[in-house]
């Protein structure tokens, strides 16, 4: 028995050195106070500050206009990722929300020379389970000052909107879809 609980007691040590065990906080607020782990694995972020920003935006109709707009998001802290589209004029940028915020965001894409046509977010909504209950969550969407455009498939179970930031929230967004009667699963 002794034999077992010594062989077990290497494993584990071995494992944890090879980054195969990690104990996370299931709190991610304080990422780099909340997680402990050895290895490799210790130096990779915590996930819960990770956040997509699409926006439609007006004037990047270029390959060159794209790069401009490109470079001008990837050169914030915090931002890991940018790609923008002439065809659909839609800029995604991946960044982390402790280091940077979606004003930033904004602010950067207006300084370089282009406007905020709209933000598209893709939210999860439970419950949905027919066409009348997709197109309930999508007159609802619709209905909303400052959405540009609003629908929910009861398939996917995902309601997808573009609106006006300026005008609209996704928080508000939210509330009308959960107003409905459905709810809108965490992210």
């Amino acid at each position: 028995m002794k034999n077992i609980l010594a062989f077990l007691s290497v494993y584990a040590v071995a494992a944890t050195l090879q980054g195969g065990l990690v104990a996370e906080s299931s709190d991610c607020s304080s990422c780099e106070k909340g997680k402990t782990a050895v290895g490799a694995e210790a130096k990779s972020e915590c996930t819960a500050s990770k956040k997509t920003l699409t926006l439609k935006v007006g004037g990047a109709v270029c390959e060159a206009s794209c790069g401009k707009l490109v470079t001008a998001l990837t050169r914030l802290q915090g931002v890991s990722k940018a790609e923008s589209c002439t065809k659909s004029q839609m800029t995604k940028v991946s960044y982390d929300a402790s280091k940077v915020c979606e004003t930033s965001l904004r602010k950067a894409v207006t300084e370089a020379g282009y406007t905020i046509e709209g933000q598209q977010v893709s939210l999860p909504v439970e419950g949905m389970e027919c066409g009348g209950c997709s197109s309930k969550v999508g007159k609802v969407l619709t209905s909303l000052d400052g959405v540009i455009n609003g629908s929910a498939c009861h398939q996917s179970k995902k309601a997808t909107v573009m609106f006006h930031p300026d005008k609209t929230s996704q928080e508000k967004i939210i509330a009308a879809i959960q107003a409905t009667g459905f709810k809108v699963a965490a992210q």
